[in-house]
């Protein structure tokens, strides 16, 4: 029993020292997982659809040729063939507002997306540490019930010594037999689930999880609830409703636009005797106001997008207390949690007094075997749960923080 109990420190320890912890895991993700990268690749794209409408004024220059040739019945006075080179350049002077709107909703659409990224990382970082716990809950209950198979392993050769002396009947050598087994199956049941686990954690941070360490998240103080990163997306959203309103009215304003165009021309095919001052160069400046007096679709348009924002405005409201009642409740669990730990923690002492005391007496013939399996039972089954208490004290402890509205990278800073 002491070899074995040296070797089980030995490999629990060299174990633990190559086992990878959840701070490493949560890196590894932020750094590497697909989708964040995925998402990062978006967001760079509406950046990008920003910069492109970042002038107002739409500044233009066009360099270009035309070519256009007569053939077939031609008078006199026509040129059979004339190429055009040009030069043009445009600008905005003023659109109704349609350019700034743009240029606002295309801001908005890129805050919105940095604000979407930084929920979705938030949400993959408390997906990686609910896994992470769980694994080791599944971990803790493997050691619990190994620790059960080495004493009803004991007890069933002891049990089997004895009935080959026929001390004892047969029954009662199956009947450990019987719990051994089915112990065995149990383990098996959980490393299956541990590997399903890691297998999870593993995809989520784009790297090989093959053991886990002790960590525990950083301790929690008096949070304040903030306004999370979905809700100032939605804002956002609404933001850039706004803007697409004024790009949609700007259809009903005065439009100033001015161009300039200079020209060279090249001639060929032509009576160069009556046709002798055509112009080799010419600059054209224009300039043009318009206004559209009446058209049927602006107005349905308006009334489209003010519904739009009316809809997410809703949206906004409820989340906010959705929002609210997840912090109050999760701040409620991580105090029901610690009660739990505490009871628990009691009840695995006591579990333990009962069972060396009927351990004993088991082993002196004053009470049976089903005595000493309820007893053995009833110790690996609150160490099991208080284990699994301490564990989910980690994932609540998680779930309270981010409910809060704090920034994942805040958390990132504590040691764990």
């Amino acid at each position: 029993m002491k070899l074995y109990k040296y070797v089980m420190f030995i490999l629990l320890f060299s174990v633990v020292a190559n086992a990878t912890t959840l701070k490493e895991i949560i890196q590894s993700t932020l750094k590497n997982n697909n989708n964040i990268k995925a998402l990062e690749i978006e967001t760079k794209s509406k950046q990008k659809n920003f910069t492109s409408v970042e002038n107002i004024y739409n500044p233009t220059a066009t360099i270009g040729v035309n070519y256009s040739r007569l053939d077939l019945d031609t008078r006199s006075v026509q040129i059979g063939s004339t190429t055009n080179g040009f030069l043009k350049i445009g600008i905005n002077l003023y659109d109704g507002g349609r350019n700034r709107s743009i240029k606002n909703q295309k801001k908005y659409e890129y805050k919105t997306s940095l604000l979407n990224m930084a929920t979705n990382k938030k949400e993959t970082i408390l997906q990686i540490v609910t896994l992470f716990y769980q694994a080791k809950t599944i971990i803790d209950n493997i050691n619990v019930f190994q620790e059960k198979e080495v004493a009803l392993k004991a007890q069933y050769e002891r049990m089997k010594t004895k009935y080959d002396i026929k001390m004892v009947t047969i029954d009662e050598v199956l009947k450990l037999q019987s719990e051994y087994e089915t112990n065995r199956y149990t383990i098996e049941e959980l490393k299956y689930q541990k590997t399903n686990l890691l297998e999870n954690i593993s995809l989520l941070a784009n790297q090989n999880i093959e053991t886990l360490d002790n960590s525990t998240l950083p301790k929690i103080q008096n949070m304040k609830f903030k306004k999370s990163e979905n809700i100032e997306a939605l804002e956002m959203v609404i933001n850039a409703i706004d803007e697409n309103v004024k790009t949609v009215s700007s259809a009903n304003k005065a439009q100033l636009k001015v161009e300039n165009i200079l020209n060279y021309y090249n001639y060929d095919d032509y009576n160069d005797k009556m046709l002798n001052d055509l112009p080799e160069k010419q600059n054209q400046f224009n300039i043009s106001l318009t206004y559209n007096l009446f058209d049927t679709t602006t107005k349905s348009k308006i009334e489209a997008v003010k519904l739009e924002k009316l809809a997410s405005i809703q949206k906004l409201n409820y989340l906010k207390n959705q929002e609210k009642m997840r912090f109050n409740l999760a701040k409620k669990k991580l105090t029901t949690q610690q009660l739990k730990i505490n009871s628990l923690k009691s009840a695995v002492e006591m579990g333990q007094s009962v069972y060396d005391m009927v351990k004993i007496k088991y082993q002196n013939g004053l009470v049976d075997n089903i005595t000493y399996l309820d007893a053995l039972s009833k110790k690996i089954y609150n160490q099991a749960l208080y284990k699994e208490a301490l564990n989910d004290y980690e994932i609540a402890k998680a779930n309270y923080y981010f409910s809060s509205g704090v920034k994942f990278e805040t958390m990132l800073m504590g040691n764990f």
